[in-house]
């Protein structure tokens, strides 16, 4: 019961984190439980489930089919449940030190990647500091 309601915890963070820094993530405030709640859902019950069914495959691809299928569930969440909107957007630059990153255009797909690995990096985060 613990491990859940952490994973719940940890998956609302991740979300209202991506929605902070990625513009082209948008929560639907009035579905944000349940998004967080579906998502809670998908880390604790099918990613360990689809690493055991797709091992042969994930050893074969070296970790792409895991990868396609947060991509599929992400996608899955936000055009067939309406939980969040991802559009494409324009990533303003950024300038820290002697690091700069340009204006640059990411088209849906480009963020649905960014998004998933946004959100699936945050929550591993998590679970690796608590």
């Amino acid at each position: 019961m613990k491990k859940i309601f952490r994973m719940i915890i940890f998956s609302a963070l991740a979300l209202i984190f991506t929605s902070f820094w990625n513009k082209g993530f948008q929560l639907n405030i009035n579905a944000f439980l349940t998004a967080t709640i579906v998502l809670a859902l998908v880390f604790y019950l099918i990613v360990p489930l689809s690493k055991i069914i797709l091992l042969p495959l994930n050893i074969i691809t070296l970790g792409l089919m895991s990868f396609l299928v947060y991509l599929a569930i992400l996608h899955l969440s936000s055009d067939a449940f309406h939980l969040f909107t991802i559009t494409s957007w324009t990533f303003p630059g950024l300038s820290i030190f002697f690091v700069s990153i340009p204006k640059t255009y990411i088209p849906y797909l480009g963020n649905l990647v960014l998004s998933s690995v946004s959100i699936s990096s945050i929550i591993n985060l998590l679970e690796q500091l608590l």
